[in-house]
């Protein structure tokens, strides 16, 4: 087979299921990727996949393909890692995967203090609470509230996220003696209905209806330190708002654990060890 090259772009189709996503996850246009896919298949001289107004649509030799291809691609990987392996400064660029919280609350007030010391280090930083897979190097590090269970990765549980109920202390003094049902209360939106936090709200007051709904973490901190109401936040991060105190007397809250996540391949990099012991520190108030 002569078109090794264009097996990135078929798996990224058939995962995708669509020209312009598949372009999107590897950073070509859609024509691009439908016209490697067309030559790709009068080089094999089969039909790939049906394109249909939905999307693409796999047929039988794809499917049939898919777990070489995949196989191919873990053996290129290997091979990258193998030259990175014999790296041996610590600059370079590190990409590093965290949840919004991690990131914003925790990472970004800590690297220029960090970058500051290591002027030939880089960080690409992937925020966000959709999960990266590292095995396919879309990141270097991560950072995680679920352990993966696939792949070659080195795997640490530094730290657990805990949670309690804040407001400010002149909303909770105006609001002395009235009962948790009563309260102002700021939640998620639908879309993250799913998090510990607004899982445990519903379990708990499963009647409120909260005065505010955001998929925003920093909205909703905004807005309870302005007074609003209460909300449920980990302490790590409620505790950088002196403005805000506990609201005590509830049912436990959630705890998360707080997971480090590197390819194995990639852990005794110079830069790689650097920034893990980094994110290890960062991490230690989990502790």
């Amino acid at each position: 087979m002569e078109r090794w090259d264009d097996l990135p772009i078929f798996l990224a189709a058939f995962r995708e299921g669509s020209c312009a996503r598949a372009g999107t996850r590897i950073g070509v246009n859609q024509s691009t990727v439908s016209r490697r896919i067309a030559a790709l298949e009068s080089a094999l001289g089969v039909r790939l996949f049906d394109r249909t107004p939905e999307g693409l649509v796999p047929t039988a030799a794809a499917e049939e393909i898919v777990p070489r291809a995949e196989l191919f691609e873990a053996t290129a990987a290997e091979l990258v890692d193998a030259v990175e392996g014999l790296d041996t400064s610590s600059s370079g660029v590190v990409r590093i995967a965290s949840p919004f919280l991690i990131a914003s609350e925790l990472l970004a007030p800590a690297l220029p203090e960090f970058l500051a010391e290591r002027p030939g280090l880089r960080v690409e930083l992937i925020a966000g609470d959709a999960l990266v897979d590292l095995t396919r190097r879309e990141a270097d590090l991560a950072l995680r509230f679920v352990r993966p269970d696939r792949g070659d990765l080195i795997v640490r549980r530094v730290g657990t996220l805990r949670f309690d109920v804040f407001g400010t202390k002149s909303y909770l003094d105006a609001h002395r003696g009235e009962s948790p049902a009563e309260l102002a209360w700021l939640d998620w939106d639908s879309g993250q209905a799913q998090l510990p936090d607004a899982a445990w709200l519903r379990a708990e007051l499963p009647g409120v209806e909260p005065v505010l709904r955001t998929n925003s973490l920093a909205v909703r901190l905004r807005a309870t330190c302005a007074g609003l109401g209460v909300a449920v936040f980990a302490r790590s991060l409620a505790t950088q708002h002196p403005e805000l105190q506990a609201l005590n007397g509830l049912s436990p809250m959630p705890e998360i654990p707080v997971w480090l996540v590197g390819h194995r391949a990639l852990r005794d990099l110079p830069r790689i060890k650097t920034v893990w012991a980094f994110l290890e520190e960062v991490t230690s108030e989990f502790r």
